[in-house]
């Protein structure tokens, strides 16, 4: 039971400054964490949203911690400092294909139409 809460069951009364009687009052409006006894076998329902999806804290290929430190490559997985090299955990993604497909979206074939009077 927090302390707003514990007052207001017992009825006391803050006798001092105002100041006190005023940090009383502003958490009033707050909401009391305390359970209810009509209230104690009631479960909030299960969220519809998906649950966050944690990134894995261990290198892929060689299953050493990373914690904060871990690089995640293209191929989705994540390494360590020492594997995080494309050449060094042998990834499997096309990064040749991803850079033609890059290029290609930021460079659309652009092409005039023919004059008239040329060949």
């Amino acid at each position: 039971m927090c302390s707003v809460c514990y007052k207001k069951h017992h009825g006391i009364v803050g006798g001092g400054s105002s100041a006190a009687t005023a940090a009383v009052a502003a958490p009033a409006t707050g909401v009391c964490f305390a359970p209810a006894a009509g209230v104690a076998g009631a479960v909030l329902p299960p969220s519809s949203t998906a649950p966050e999806v944690q990134r894995p804290s261990r290198c892929a290929a060689c299953c050493k911690k990373v914690g904060l430190t871990g690089f995640v490559c293209r191929c989705g997985k994540t390494f360590c400092g020492r594997h995080r090299y494309a050449e060094e955990h042998g990834c499997a993604f096309d990064f040749k294909g991803a850079g033609r497909d890059t290029i290609a979206r930021a460079n659309p074939l652009i092409k005039g139409e023919k004059l008239p009077g040329k060949i």
